[in-house]
C-alpha cells in the first residue's frame, strides 16, 4: 500500500506520449502494456524499482483527456472522469511527478491545462509542499532536436526538463540519476548500477478468473485503499497490476491478472492480454481462482482449472459475491453441488467470500500463506515407502498399492510431486487411479495444497 511517507514516482500526462514505454524503460522490462489505442491503460500500475541503490515506487497511470468530447457515449466519460481523480489524487502523494509530453506532436493547449490541474492538486499537498515536477519530453529521436523541445515547451515554466526518447532507450538514465536525487538528495553517486523489482522474491499470489468475478474489488477490499481502477463492466483491467500488501509482518505481491476470456472479434488485443495473464499465472506462488457465485461454474471456468493444473500450481477456488447468493440454498448443498461440478478438483481447497462485506478475506490470505507453505514439503524416502506399505494393508486404499513396490518425492517441482514405480506392465493406472493416489498421499500426510503422483515401470526384484 503506497502512503504519504513512501518515495512514489508517477508518470503523468496525456494518452499516447509514451508513459507505458517510459515505466517499461525505468523497471527495466514490458511490465505495462502499450498500445497505439489511446486508454490502454486504466489502472495505476505500481511497481518497485531502485536506482544507484536509491529504492522507489514507480506508477503508470492512465492517459486521459481533461475535458471530454460531446460525441463521448456518457459511460465512457464516466470512466474518464475516475481516471482523471485517480491520477490526480496519487499526483498529491508522489515525491516526483514525471510530467510527459510528446515532441513530435509539439506543445497543445491540453499540455498546459494538465500542468495546471497538476499544480493545482499538489500545491496543498504533503504537509505543503508538493512533489517535484520533472517534464520529460519523449520522442526526442535525434541529438539536434534537444534544444528545440526544451525551447518548445520552455512556455510551461517548470525549471527541470530531460528530453528522451523512451522507445530507443536515450536519455533513460539522465531520468533516473534526476528521479533518484529528488528522492535520496544530491550526493547519489554515478555508479550506474540499476536493481528492479525489489520484491521478486516475495510470496506472490496471482488472482485470476473471468471478467466481472470481483478480481479488482478483492485487491481494494483487502489493501482498504481504492488503488485499483474497478468497474462494473467486465474487462475494466486491461494491464497485469502488481499489488503489495503489508500482511502480518510480511510483503505479499498480489498480482491482479486481466480477466481470461475466450478470443473476441471485438477485442483485437484479447489475445495479447490473456497471454500477458497467463504469464504471470508462471510467475506466481499460489494461484486464487475467482468464480462468481451468481454465475455458477462455466466451462470457461473448469478449463482455466484445468490449464492452472497443467502449470503443477498450487491453487485456490474462490467463490466471489456471496452476499448476492440465493439465500434458499443451504451451504451443505452448495458445497455438495460444487464438488460435484469440480468433479476431478474436489481436492482442491475453496472458500465463499464477499469483498462487500468483507467476508472471508483475510482467511482467504491465510489459506494462500499456508499452502504456499505446505508446497515445500519434503517427505523422506523411507516414510513414503512406509505410506505404500501401509497402503497395500489398508481396506480402502490397498487395491492400487499392490501394483507398487516403492516410491519417492521428486525434487525441483512447483507442487509437492510423488512418483512411484511398478513391474507390472499389465497394470494400466488411469486418471481415476492417478486421483485417487493423489487424495490417499494428500491424506496420509496432511498436505494441504494439491499434488501430482506419477507412475513409471521398472523391473526389480522382489
Amino acid at each position: 500500500m503506497i502512503k504519504n511517507n513512501d518515495s512514489l514516482v508517477i508518470l503523468v500526462g496525456r494518452p499516447n506520449v509514451g508513459k507505458s514505454t517510459i515505466f517499461n524503460k525505468i523497471l527495466g522490462g514490458s511490465h505495462a502494456l502499450t498500445s497505439k489505442i489511446s486508454g490502454t491503460t486504466l489502472d495505476l500500475n505500481i511497481k518497485p524499482a531502485s536506482y544507484n541503490g536509491v529504492n522507489f515506487f514507480v506508477s503508470d497511470s492512465g492517459g486521459f483527456n481533461l475535458y471530454s468530447s460531446s460525441e463521448t457515449p456518457s459511460p465512457l466519460r464516466l470512466l474518464e472522469k475516475k481516471v482523471r481523480e485517480r491520477v490526480f489524487n496519487y499526483a498529491k502523494k508522489a515525491k516526483v511527478i514525471l510530467f510527459v509530453v510528446d515532441f513530435k506532436n509539439g506543445m497543445i493547449p491540453e499540455d498546459k491545462e494538465i500542468y495546471l490541474h497538476l499544480i493545482k492538486n499538489i500545491t496543498q499537498a504533503q504537509g505543503g509542499k508538493g512533489g517535484a515536477i520533472i517534464l520529460v519530453i519523449n520522442k526526442v529521436d535525434s541529438l539536434k532536436n534537444i534544444e528545440n523541445a526544451y525551447v518548445e515547451f520552455s512556455s510551461l515554466g517548470i525549471k527541470k526538463a530531460i528530453a528522451i526518447s523512451a522507445e530507443n532507450g536515450f536519455g533513460i538514465d539522465d531520468l533516473l540519476e534526476q528521479i533518484a536525487k529528488k528522492i535520496k538528495g544530491p550526493d547519489t553517486s554515478n555508479t550506474n548500477k540499476r536493481s528492479m523489482d525489489i520484491y521478486e522474491n516475495n510470496l506472490k499470489i496471482a488472482i485470476v478468473g473471468r471478467p466481472g468475478s470481483g478480481k479488482s474489488t478483492f485487491i481494494n477490499s483487502i489493501i482498504r485503499e481504492d488503488l485499483l481502477f474497478t468497474d462494473e463492466k467486465p474487462g475494466t483491467t486491461r494491464d497485469s497490476i502488481d499489488t503489495y500488501l503489508k500482511y502480518k509482518n510480511q510483503i505479499i505481491t498480489i498480482i491482479d491478472t486481466s480477466g481470461i476470456r475466450k478470443k473476441s472479434k471485438l477485442d483485437i488485443y484479447s489475445e495479447g492480454f490473456q497471454k500477458q495473464s497467463l504469464n504471470q499465472i508462471k510467475r506466481a506462488d499460489v494461484i486464487i481462482v475467482f468464480i462468481d457465485i451468481t454465475a455458477g461454474i462455466t466451462h470457461d471456468d473448469l478449463s482455466l482449472l484445468k490449464m492452472i493444473n497443467l502449470e503443477k500450481k498450487p491453487f485456490i477456488v474462490a467463490f466471489t459475491k456471496w452476499d448476492l447468493r440465493n439465500e434458499n440454498i443451504q451451504v451443505s448443498e452448495l458445497k455438495k453441488d460444487i464438488k460435484l461440478r469440480l468433479k476431478e478438483f474436489s481436492e482442491t481447497p475453496f472458500i465463499f467470500i464477499s469483498s462487500k462485506t468483507n467476508k472471508n478475506l483475510n482467511r482467504l490470505i491465510d489459506l494462500s500463506v499456508e499452502i504456499n507453505d505446505a508446497k515445500k514439503v519434503k517427505i523422506k524416502t523411507k516414510d513414503v515407502n512406509k505410506f505404500i506399505i501401509d497402503s497395500k494393508s489398508s481396506e480402502k486404499r490397498g487395491r492400487l498399492f499392490k501394483y507398487i513396490a516403492y516410491g519417492a518425492q521428486k525434487a525441483g517441482e512447483n507442487i509437492p510431486t510423488f512418483i512411484f514405480f511398478t513391474n507390472n506392465k499389465g497394470k494400466i493406472f488411469g486418471m481415476e487411479d492417478i486421483k485417487h493416489l493423489r487424495s490417499s498421499i494428500r491424506d496420509y500426510f496432511e498436505i494441504k495444497t494439491n499434488v501430482e503422483v506419477l507412475i513409471e515401470y521398472k523391473k526389480y526384484s522382489a
